[in-house]
Protein backbone atom coordinates (compact mmCIF):
# COMPACT_ATOMS: atom_id res chain seq x y z
CA UNK A 1 0.00 0.00 0.00
CA UNK A 2 2.45 2.43 0.79
CA UNK A 3 4.36 1.60 -3.13
CA UNK A 4 0.68 2.03 -4.20
CA UNK A 5 0.12 5.35 -4.08
CA UNK A 6 3.38 7.14 -5.78
CA UNK A 7 3.25 4.90 -8.47
CA UNK A 8 -0.57 6.12 -8.96
CA UNK A 9 0.70 9.62 -8.30
CA UNK A 10 3.34 8.46 -11.06
CA UNK A 11 1.28 7.57 -13.00
CA UNK A 12 -1.49 10.10 -13.54
CA UNK A 13 1.63 13.02 -14.08
CA UNK A 14 1.43 11.52 -17.95
CA UNK A 15 -1.95 12.96 -17.97
CA UNK A 16 -2.79 16.29 -19.19
CA UNK A 17 -5.17 18.00 -16.34
CA UNK A 18 -8.25 17.63 -18.64
CA UNK A 19 -7.51 13.93 -18.69
CA UNK A 20 -7.30 13.57 -14.93
CA UNK A 21 -10.18 15.60 -14.73
CA UNK A 22 -11.88 13.00 -17.06
CA UNK A 23 -10.82 10.26 -15.11
CA UNK A 24 -11.83 11.65 -11.78
CA UNK A 25 -15.56 12.34 -13.02
CA UNK A 26 -15.58 8.63 -14.54
CA UNK A 27 -14.71 7.12 -11.31
CA UNK A 28 -17.37 9.04 -9.94
CA UNK A 29 -19.96 8.03 -12.00
CA UNK A 30 -19.12 4.17 -11.52
CA UNK A 31 -19.03 4.77 -7.72
CA UNK A 32 -22.47 5.82 -8.10
CA UNK A 33 -23.69 3.52 -10.29
CA UNK A 34 -21.92 0.86 -7.82
CA UNK A 35 -23.18 2.28 -4.65
CA UNK A 36 -26.41 2.34 -6.19
CA UNK A 37 -26.32 -1.41 -7.42
CA UNK A 38 -25.34 -2.47 -4.17
CA UNK A 39 -28.02 -0.39 -2.26
CA UNK A 40 -30.64 -1.73 -4.72
CA UNK A 41 -28.81 -5.07 -3.90
CA UNK A 42 -29.47 -4.64 0.09
CA UNK A 43 -33.11 -3.61 -0.18
CA UNK A 44 -33.78 -6.97 -2.40
CA UNK A 45 -32.23 -8.90 0.85
CA UNK A 46 -34.83 -7.77 2.74
CA UNK A 47 -37.99 -7.96 0.42
CA UNK A 48 -37.13 -11.09 -1.79
CA UNK A 49 -40.26 -11.57 -3.95
CA UNK A 50 -40.36 -11.03 -8.46
CA UNK A 51 -42.09 -7.87 -8.25
CA UNK A 52 -39.81 -6.43 -6.41
CA UNK A 53 -37.13 -7.69 -8.12
CA UNK A 54 -38.55 -6.22 -11.06
CA UNK A 55 -39.36 -2.88 -9.40
CA UNK A 56 -35.61 -2.17 -8.13
CA UNK A 57 -34.00 -3.31 -11.80
CA UNK A 58 -36.29 -0.20 -13.29
CA UNK A 59 -35.94 2.24 -10.91
CA UNK A 60 -31.76 1.44 -10.61
CA UNK A 61 -31.03 1.98 -14.46
CA UNK A 62 -33.22 4.90 -14.64
CA UNK A 63 -31.50 6.25 -11.13
CA UNK A 64 -27.90 5.14 -12.55
CA UNK A 65 -28.74 6.53 -16.14
CA UNK A 66 -30.05 9.51 -14.69
CA UNK A 67 -27.30 10.06 -11.90
CA UNK A 68 -24.41 9.27 -15.03
CA UNK A 69 -25.84 11.87 -17.36
CA UNK A 70 -26.00 14.45 -14.64
CA UNK A 71 -21.98 13.62 -13.96
CA UNK A 72 -21.65 13.54 -17.39
CA UNK A 73 -23.20 17.41 -17.84
CA UNK A 74 -21.27 18.29 -14.79
CA UNK A 75 -17.76 17.17 -16.25
CA UNK A 76 -18.86 18.80 -19.31
CA UNK A 77 -19.44 22.28 -17.79
CA UNK A 78 -16.30 22.25 -15.02
CA UNK A 79 -14.48 21.00 -19.08
CA UNK A 80 -15.58 24.06 -20.50
CA UNK A 81 -15.57 26.60 -17.24
CA UNK A 82 -12.64 25.44 -15.43
CA UNK A 83 -10.00 22.58 -16.66
CA UNK A 84 -9.54 24.41 -20.22
CA UNK A 85 -9.44 28.09 -19.25
CA UNK A 86 -6.62 26.46 -16.19
CA UNK A 87 -4.86 24.54 -18.92
CA UNK A 88 -4.74 27.66 -21.24
CA UNK A 89 -4.00 29.62 -18.27
CA UNK A 90 -1.05 28.19 -17.35
CA UNK A 91 0.31 27.97 -20.83
CA UNK A 92 -0.10 31.74 -21.64
CA UNK A 93 1.38 32.51 -18.03
CA UNK A 94 4.60 30.44 -18.71
CA UNK A 95 4.96 31.72 -22.25
CA UNK A 96 4.62 35.05 -20.76
CA UNK A 97 7.08 34.49 -18.39
CA UNK A 98 9.95 32.55 -20.04
CA UNK A 99 9.36 34.14 -23.56
CA UNK A 100 9.02 37.49 -23.03
CA UNK A 101 5.93 37.80 -24.67
CA UNK A 102 4.83 40.81 -24.03
CA UNK A 103 0.77 40.97 -25.19
CA UNK A 104 -1.84 41.22 -23.05
CA UNK A 105 -4.25 38.30 -21.58
CA UNK A 106 -7.00 37.95 -23.77
CA UNK A 107 -10.23 37.53 -22.17
CA UNK A 108 -10.55 33.81 -21.52
CA UNK A 109 -14.24 33.27 -20.66
CA UNK A 110 -13.23 32.23 -17.30
CA UNK A 111 -15.91 33.37 -15.48
CA UNK A 112 -16.17 30.44 -12.83
CA UNK A 113 -12.12 31.14 -12.10
CA UNK A 114 -13.33 34.41 -10.17
CA UNK A 115 -10.57 36.54 -9.86
CA UNK A 116 -7.78 34.21 -10.83
CA UNK A 117 -7.16 35.43 -14.62
CA UNK A 118 -7.59 39.26 -13.39
CA UNK A 119 -4.64 38.65 -10.84
CA UNK A 120 -3.11 37.02 -13.17
CA UNK A 121 -3.07 39.88 -16.11
CA UNK A 122 -2.03 42.33 -12.99
CA UNK A 123 0.98 40.31 -12.30
CA UNK A 124 2.15 40.09 -15.72
CA UNK A 125 1.72 43.79 -16.14
CA UNK A 126 4.26 44.24 -12.82
CA UNK A 127 6.34 42.04 -14.65
CA UNK A 128 6.70 43.60 -17.73
CA UNK A 129 7.18 46.56 -16.19
CA UNK A 130 9.79 45.87 -14.43
CA UNK A 131 11.19 43.98 -17.56
CA UNK A 132 11.13 47.34 -19.58
CA UNK A 133 12.79 49.23 -16.63
CA UNK A 134 15.91 46.32 -16.47
CA UNK A 135 16.03 46.61 -20.25
CA UNK A 136 16.12 50.45 -20.50
CA UNK A 137 18.84 50.39 -17.82
CA UNK A 138 20.86 47.83 -19.03
CA UNK A 139 20.53 49.67 -22.62
CA UNK A 140 21.91 52.92 -21.02
CA UNK A 141 24.73 51.03 -19.96
CA UNK A 142 25.89 49.40 -22.45
CA UNK A 143 24.97 51.74 -25.35
CA UNK A 144 29.10 52.48 -25.82
CA UNK A 145 29.72 48.72 -25.98
CA UNK A 146 26.98 48.37 -28.32
CA UNK A 147 28.68 50.89 -30.49
CA UNK A 148 32.26 49.55 -30.53
CA UNK A 149 30.74 45.91 -31.49
CA UNK A 150 28.75 47.07 -34.44
CA UNK A 151 31.86 49.32 -35.42
CA UNK A 152 34.13 46.20 -35.38
CA UNK A 153 31.78 44.00 -37.33
CA UNK A 154 31.41 46.59 -40.02
CA UNK A 155 34.96 46.67 -40.02
CA UNK A 156 35.21 43.02 -40.29
CA UNK A 157 32.54 42.87 -42.88
CA UNK A 158 34.02 44.98 -44.67
CA UNK A 159 37.68 43.45 -45.02
CA UNK A 160 38.73 42.16 -48.91
CA UNK A 161 40.20 39.17 -46.77
CA UNK A 162 38.03 36.48 -46.63
CA UNK A 163 38.40 36.14 -42.31
CA UNK A 164 37.36 32.61 -40.76
CA UNK A 165 37.39 31.39 -36.93
CA UNK A 166 37.32 28.06 -36.35
CA UNK A 167 37.02 25.45 -33.11
CA UNK A 168 39.92 22.66 -32.52
CA UNK A 169 37.65 20.22 -33.76
CA UNK A 170 37.15 22.65 -37.18
CA UNK A 171 33.65 23.70 -36.97
CA UNK A 172 32.89 27.03 -38.17
CA UNK A 173 32.12 29.74 -35.40
CA UNK A 174 32.96 33.18 -37.45
CA UNK A 175 32.75 34.07 -41.23
CA UNK A 176 32.85 37.28 -42.84
CA UNK A 177 31.19 38.52 -45.92
CA UNK A 178 34.23 37.85 -48.40
CA UNK A 179 34.60 34.20 -46.75
CA UNK A 180 30.87 33.55 -47.85
CA UNK A 181 30.91 34.31 -51.06
CA UNK A 182 34.33 32.56 -51.84
CA UNK A 183 32.90 29.27 -49.97
CA UNK A 184 29.78 29.22 -51.51
CA UNK A 185 30.67 30.24 -54.92
CA UNK A 186 34.16 28.17 -55.81
CA UNK A 187 33.25 25.26 -53.64
CA UNK A 188 30.08 23.40 -54.90
CA UNK A 189 30.93 22.39 -58.65
CA UNK A 190 33.43 19.89 -59.20
CA UNK A 191 34.04 20.80 -62.63
CA UNK A 192 37.80 22.42 -63.07
CA UNK A 193 36.69 23.93 -66.12
CA UNK A 194 33.37 26.00 -65.80
CA UNK A 195 33.69 29.72 -66.33
CA UNK A 196 32.59 32.61 -64.81
CA UNK A 197 28.92 32.36 -65.14
CA UNK A 198 28.89 28.73 -63.53
CA UNK A 199 30.86 30.23 -61.21
CA UNK A 200 28.32 32.78 -59.91
CA UNK A 201 25.26 30.30 -60.44
CA UNK A 202 27.18 27.95 -57.88
CA UNK A 203 26.56 29.85 -55.16
CA UNK A 204 24.14 27.13 -53.54
CA UNK A 205 25.70 26.19 -50.68
CA UNK A 206 27.00 29.07 -48.08
CA UNK A 207 28.99 28.44 -45.17
CA UNK A 208 26.86 28.28 -42.08
CA UNK A 209 27.72 28.45 -38.07
CA UNK A 210 28.79 25.23 -36.52
CA UNK A 211 29.56 23.07 -39.53
CA UNK A 212 32.64 21.48 -40.39
CA UNK A 213 35.15 23.09 -42.30
CA UNK A 214 36.44 20.50 -44.23
CA UNK A 215 33.38 20.65 -45.91
CA UNK A 216 34.44 23.58 -48.25
CA UNK A 217 38.43 23.35 -47.90
CA UNK A 218 40.20 20.31 -48.21
CA UNK A 219 41.45 19.14 -44.81
CA UNK A 220 45.13 18.12 -45.50
CA UNK A 221 46.87 21.61 -45.44
CA UNK A 222 44.82 23.21 -42.58
CA UNK A 223 45.29 19.69 -40.45
CA UNK A 224 48.83 20.16 -41.01
CA UNK A 225 49.34 23.81 -40.61
CA UNK A 226 47.17 23.63 -37.25
CA UNK A 227 48.93 20.47 -35.88
CA UNK A 228 52.19 22.44 -37.09
CA UNK A 229 51.01 25.61 -35.40
CA UNK A 230 49.90 23.16 -31.40
CA UNK A 231 53.70 22.16 -31.83
CA UNK A 232 55.14 25.53 -31.84
CA UNK A 233 53.19 26.57 -29.05
CA UNK A 234 53.55 30.05 -29.88
CA UNK A 235 50.89 32.61 -29.25
CA UNK A 236 51.72 34.78 -31.37
CA UNK A 237 52.95 32.33 -33.91
CA UNK A 238 50.77 32.21 -37.35
CA UNK A 239 52.03 29.91 -40.27
CA UNK A 240 51.28 30.87 -44.19
CA UNK A 241 50.05 27.90 -46.53
CA UNK A 242 47.77 27.07 -49.07
CA UNK A 243 45.18 25.50 -48.98
CA UNK A 244 42.46 23.53 -51.98
CA UNK A 245 38.29 24.62 -52.34
CA UNK A 246 36.66 21.26 -52.04
CA UNK A 247 34.80 20.53 -55.37
CA UNK A 248 36.82 23.26 -58.10
CA UNK A 249 40.21 21.84 -56.88
CA UNK A 250 41.38 25.66 -56.92
CA UNK A 251 44.07 26.79 -54.54
CA UNK A 252 44.00 30.02 -52.08
CA UNK A 253 46.54 31.63 -49.83
CA UNK A 254 45.82 30.98 -46.36
CA UNK A 255 46.64 32.66 -43.05
CA UNK A 256 46.53 30.14 -39.68
CA UNK A 257 46.63 31.75 -36.42
CA UNK A 258 45.99 30.03 -33.24
CA UNK A 259 43.16 31.73 -30.44
CA UNK A 260 43.79 32.62 -27.20
CA UNK A 261 43.18 30.69 -24.50
CA UNK A 262 40.58 33.60 -22.92
CA UNK A 263 38.64 33.33 -26.13
CA UNK A 264 38.51 29.80 -26.50
CA UNK A 265 37.44 28.96 -23.13
CA UNK A 266 38.11 29.52 -19.94
CA UNK A 267 38.80 25.91 -19.22
CA UNK A 268 42.22 23.86 -20.00
CA UNK A 269 40.92 22.85 -23.63
CA UNK A 270 42.19 22.96 -27.30
CA UNK A 271 41.85 26.37 -28.45
CA UNK A 272 40.73 27.21 -32.03
CA UNK A 273 42.12 29.02 -34.49
CA UNK A 274 41.80 32.31 -36.95
CA UNK A 275 41.82 31.33 -40.36
CA UNK A 276 42.30 34.48 -43.27
CA UNK A 277 42.23 33.47 -47.19
CA UNK A 278 43.60 35.95 -49.74
CA UNK A 279 41.56 35.82 -52.72
CA UNK A 280 44.22 37.96 -54.68
CA UNK A 281 46.58 34.92 -55.96
CA UNK A 282 43.21 33.60 -57.82
CA UNK A 283 42.98 34.08 -61.71
CA UNK A 284 41.79 37.48 -63.07
CA UNK A 285 38.11 35.92 -64.44
CA UNK A 286 38.16 34.28 -61.09
CA UNK A 287 38.37 37.53 -58.99
CA UNK A 288 35.71 39.61 -60.85
CA UNK A 289 33.15 36.35 -59.63
CA UNK A 290 34.35 37.42 -56.02
CA UNK A 291 34.03 41.02 -56.50
CA UNK A 292 31.17 40.86 -58.04
CA UNK A 293 29.36 38.80 -55.34
CA UNK A 294 31.10 40.44 -52.39
CA UNK A 295 29.10 43.53 -53.02
CA UNK A 296 26.06 41.28 -51.68
CA UNK A 297 27.96 39.34 -49.31
CA UNK A 298 28.71 42.25 -46.36
CA UNK A 299 28.16 40.62 -43.31
CA UNK A 300 29.41 39.12 -40.45
CA UNK A 301 27.60 35.81 -38.97
CA UNK A 302 29.26 33.92 -35.22
CA UNK A 303 28.63 32.88 -32.48
CA UNK A 304 31.61 32.55 -29.86
CA UNK A 305 29.95 30.01 -27.80
CA UNK A 306 30.32 27.06 -30.18
CA UNK A 307 34.28 27.64 -29.19
CA UNK A 308 33.46 26.05 -25.41
CA UNK A 309 30.73 23.72 -26.83
CA UNK A 310 31.66 20.11 -26.34
CA UNK A 311 30.86 17.87 -29.46
CA UNK A 312 28.13 15.12 -28.87
CA UNK A 313 27.38 12.07 -30.93
CA UNK A 314 24.10 11.26 -29.40
CA UNK A 315 21.87 14.42 -29.98
CA UNK A 316 19.27 13.23 -27.84
CA UNK A 317 21.23 13.96 -24.77
CA UNK A 318 22.03 18.02 -25.97
CA UNK A 319 20.11 20.44 -24.04
CA UNK A 320 17.69 22.20 -26.40
CA UNK A 321 19.26 25.50 -26.49
CA UNK A 322 22.23 23.74 -27.53
CA UNK A 323 21.25 22.17 -30.30
CA UNK A 324 21.23 23.68 -34.55
CA UNK A 325 17.79 23.58 -35.73
CA UNK A 326 16.59 24.23 -39.43
CA UNK A 327 13.11 25.45 -39.35
CA UNK A 328 11.93 25.20 -43.09
CA UNK A 329 8.35 25.41 -44.98
CA UNK A 330 7.07 24.37 -48.69
CA UNK A 331 4.25 25.59 -50.96
CA UNK A 332 3.16 22.82 -53.53
CA UNK A 333 0.69 22.08 -55.95
CA UNK A 334 -1.79 20.72 -53.18
CA UNK A 335 -2.30 18.41 -49.83
CA UNK A 336 -2.03 14.97 -51.50
CA UNK A 337 1.97 13.87 -51.43
CA UNK A 338 0.60 10.38 -52.44
CA UNK A 339 -1.61 11.66 -55.27
CA UNK A 340 1.59 13.15 -57.17
CA UNK A 341 1.06 16.87 -55.37
CA UNK A 342 4.48 18.25 -55.88
CA UNK A 343 6.56 21.01 -53.70
CA UNK A 344 6.54 24.35 -55.85
CA UNK A 345 8.93 26.66 -52.84
CA UNK A 346 10.89 25.87 -50.46
CA UNK A 347 12.34 27.72 -47.80
CA UNK A 348 14.37 27.21 -44.20
CA UNK A 349 16.74 29.38 -41.85
CA UNK A 350 19.07 27.99 -39.14
CA UNK A 351 18.50 28.78 -35.55
CA UNK A 352 22.04 28.59 -33.45
CA UNK A 353 22.81 28.59 -29.88
CA UNK A 354 19.23 29.91 -29.61
CA UNK A 355 19.61 32.67 -31.81
CA UNK A 356 18.46 32.46 -35.33
CA UNK A 357 21.72 33.85 -37.95
CA UNK A 358 19.90 36.78 -40.48
CA UNK A 359 22.35 35.46 -42.92
CA UNK A 360 22.08 31.62 -43.33
CA UNK A 361 19.12 31.37 -45.37
CA UNK A 362 17.75 28.86 -47.81
CA UNK A 363 14.59 30.20 -50.26
CA UNK A 364 14.40 28.92 -54.03
CA UNK A 365 11.19 28.15 -56.31
CA UNK A 366 11.01 24.44 -57.18
CA UNK A 367 9.79 23.06 -60.73
CA UNK A 368 7.49 20.77 -59.90
CA UNK A 369 7.43 19.19 -63.18
CA UNK A 370 3.72 19.48 -63.83
CA UNK A 371 1.09 22.28 -63.88
CA UNK A 372 0.28 24.25 -60.42
CA UNK A 373 -3.45 23.96 -60.11
CA UNK A 374 -5.24 27.93 -60.27
CA UNK A 375 -6.79 27.35 -56.61
CA UNK A 376 -3.14 26.36 -55.27
CA UNK A 377 -2.11 29.75 -56.73
CA UNK A 378 -4.76 32.03 -55.55
CA UNK A 379 -3.26 30.88 -52.03
CA UNK A 380 0.65 30.89 -52.55
CA UNK A 381 1.07 33.28 -55.91
CA UNK A 382 3.42 30.98 -57.47
CA UNK A 383 2.55 30.25 -60.82
CA UNK A 384 3.53 27.82 -63.88
CA UNK A 385 5.39 30.55 -65.72
CA UNK A 386 7.72 31.38 -62.38
CA UNK A 387 8.76 28.12 -61.31
CA UNK A 388 9.77 26.93 -64.82
CA UNK A 389 13.31 27.78 -65.01
CA UNK A 390 13.54 26.81 -61.54
CA UNK A 391 15.56 24.07 -60.05
CA UNK A 392 14.19 20.45 -59.52
CA UNK A 393 13.02 18.81 -56.86
CA UNK A 394 16.51 16.77 -56.24
CA UNK A 395 18.58 20.17 -56.40
CA UNK A 396 17.15 21.60 -54.01
CA UNK A 397 16.77 18.37 -52.17
CA UNK A 398 20.02 18.08 -51.57
CA UNK A 399 20.40 21.76 -51.18
CA UNK A 400 18.17 21.53 -47.83
CA UNK A 401 19.87 17.92 -46.84
CA UNK A 402 23.59 19.72 -46.68
CA UNK A 403 22.05 23.09 -45.24
CA UNK A 404 21.01 21.06 -42.62
CA UNK A 405 23.74 18.85 -41.97
CA UNK A 406 24.00 18.05 -37.94
CA UNK A 407 20.77 19.70 -37.26
CA UNK A 408 17.43 19.12 -36.10
CA UNK A 409 14.69 19.99 -38.45
CA UNK A 410 11.18 21.98 -37.73
CA UNK A 411 8.07 22.66 -39.57
CA UNK A 412 4.50 23.86 -38.57
CA UNK A 413 1.99 20.96 -39.21
CA UNK A 414 5.87 18.58 -39.85
CA UNK A 415 4.35 15.83 -40.98
CA UNK A 416 3.00 17.23 -44.54
CA UNK A 417 6.21 18.89 -45.46
CA UNK A 418 8.34 15.63 -44.09
CA UNK A 419 6.15 13.82 -46.33
CA UNK A 420 7.03 15.13 -49.52
CA UNK A 421 10.74 15.29 -48.63
CA UNK A 422 10.56 11.56 -47.84
CA UNK A 423 8.51 10.43 -50.43
CA UNK A 424 10.97 12.25 -52.82
CA UNK A 425 13.94 10.87 -50.86
CA UNK A 426 15.11 8.02 -53.87
CA UNK A 427 15.21 10.82 -56.66
CA UNK A 428 17.19 13.21 -54.41
CA UNK A 429 19.20 10.38 -53.16
CA UNK A 430 19.64 11.21 -49.67
CA UNK A 431 17.45 10.23 -46.76
CA UNK A 432 16.30 12.79 -44.32
CA UNK A 433 17.03 10.70 -41.23
CA UNK A 434 17.13 14.33 -39.05
CA UNK A 435 15.51 14.25 -35.80
CA UNK A 436 12.04 16.36 -36.08
CA UNK A 437 9.72 18.90 -34.49
CA UNK A 438 6.37 20.14 -34.96
CA UNK A 439 5.44 23.54 -33.88
CA UNK A 440 2.08 22.68 -33.87
CA UNK A 441 2.55 19.98 -31.05
CA UNK A 442 4.89 22.13 -28.69
CA UNK A 443 1.91 25.06 -28.86
CA UNK A 444 -0.25 21.89 -27.69
CA UNK A 445 2.26 20.94 -24.92
CA UNK A 446 2.49 24.29 -23.83
CA UNK A 447 -1.42 25.74 -24.07
CA UNK A 448 -3.24 22.48 -24.11
CA UNK A 449 -5.19 20.36 -27.12
CA UNK A 450 -7.91 22.92 -26.41
CA UNK A 451 -6.66 25.60 -28.59
CA UNK A 452 -6.10 26.75 -31.89
CA UNK A 453 -2.85 25.50 -33.15
CA UNK A 454 -2.75 26.67 -36.32
CA UNK A 455 0.26 29.41 -37.54
CA UNK A 456 -1.74 32.10 -37.57
CA UNK A 457 -3.10 31.16 -33.87
CA UNK A 458 0.13 30.20 -32.70
CA UNK A 459 1.78 33.58 -33.97
CA UNK A 460 -0.88 35.79 -32.50
CA UNK A 461 -0.66 34.00 -29.00
CA UNK A 462 3.35 34.91 -28.99
CA UNK A 463 3.24 38.27 -29.98
CA UNK A 464 5.18 37.78 -33.56
CA UNK A 465 3.92 39.53 -36.46
CA UNK A 466 3.05 37.56 -39.81
CA UNK A 467 2.04 40.33 -42.11
CA UNK A 468 -0.34 39.10 -45.15
CA UNK A 469 2.11 39.34 -47.37
CA UNK A 470 4.97 36.63 -45.75
CA UNK A 471 1.95 34.08 -44.89
CA UNK A 472 1.77 31.59 -47.41
CA UNK A 473 5.14 32.19 -48.60
CA UNK A 474 7.51 29.46 -47.76
CA UNK A 475 10.27 32.08 -46.45
CA UNK A 476 7.85 34.02 -44.45
CA UNK A 477 6.46 31.37 -43.15
CA UNK A 478 9.81 29.64 -42.09
CA UNK A 479 10.78 32.93 -40.26
CA UNK A 480 7.74 33.03 -38.14
CA UNK A 481 7.62 29.04 -37.32
CA UNK A 482 11.51 30.15 -36.26
CA UNK A 483 10.29 32.70 -34.15
CA UNK A 484 7.28 30.85 -32.61
CA UNK A 485 10.20 27.92 -31.97
CA UNK A 486 12.54 30.40 -30.22
CA UNK A 487 9.56 31.58 -27.87
CA UNK A 488 8.32 27.94 -27.02
CA UNK A 489 11.44 26.03 -26.05
CA UNK A 490 11.75 28.22 -22.97
CA UNK A 491 8.72 27.78 -21.87
CA UNK A 492 9.13 23.60 -22.81
CA UNK A 493 12.41 24.21 -20.27
CA UNK A 494 10.56 25.50 -18.28
CA UNK A 495 8.78 22.26 -18.02
CA UNK A 496 11.80 20.24 -16.78
CA UNK A 497 12.28 18.73 -21.06
CA UNK A 498 15.17 20.39 -21.00
CA UNK A 499 17.26 17.62 -23.80
CA UNK A 500 16.11 16.70 -26.79
CA UNK A 501 15.45 13.26 -26.27
CA UNK A 502 13.05 14.11 -23.21
CA UNK A 503 10.89 16.49 -25.66
CA UNK A 504 10.99 13.80 -28.77
CA UNK A 505 9.31 11.26 -25.63
CA UNK A 506 6.82 13.80 -24.31
CA UNK A 507 5.70 14.58 -27.95
CA UNK A 508 5.24 10.96 -28.82
CA UNK A 509 3.43 10.45 -25.85
CA UNK A 510 1.31 13.40 -26.10
CA UNK A 511 0.59 12.51 -29.89
CA UNK A 512 -0.60 9.14 -28.22
CA UNK A 513 -3.11 11.00 -25.67
CA UNK A 514 -4.27 13.42 -28.02
CA UNK A 515 -5.52 11.30 -30.77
Amino acid sequence: MPQTLPRLHFSLQRYTLRQRMLLLFAALAGGVVLALGLGLYLGYLKHRSPWAMEALVVGGVLTACAAVALIVGMWWLFDEHVAKPLERLAGELRARSHSHVGSELEDMEARHLGDLAPAASALLRHLNQARNELAETIARETTRQVNEKDNLCALLADLPLGVLVCTADHHLVLYNGPAQALLSTWGSKPDDAMGGADLAAAGSDPPCLGQRLFDYLEAHALLQAYQSLQEQNDSDGALTFSCVLRGSGRRLQARMRLLGQRLSSAEQRPSGYLLTLDTDTQPEAHRHVFQKNSGVSRCLAYDFELLSRGRHTDMALLPLDALTYVVFDTETTGLLPGRGDQIVQLAAVRIVNGKRVETEVLDTLVNPERPIPTSSTRIHGISDVMVAQAPTIEQVGRQLHRFARGAVLVAHNAGFDMAFLRRDEARIGLRFDHPVLDTALLSALVFGDAENHSLDALTARLGIELSAAARHTALGDATATAEALLKLLPVVQARGLRTLGALEAECRRHGRLSA
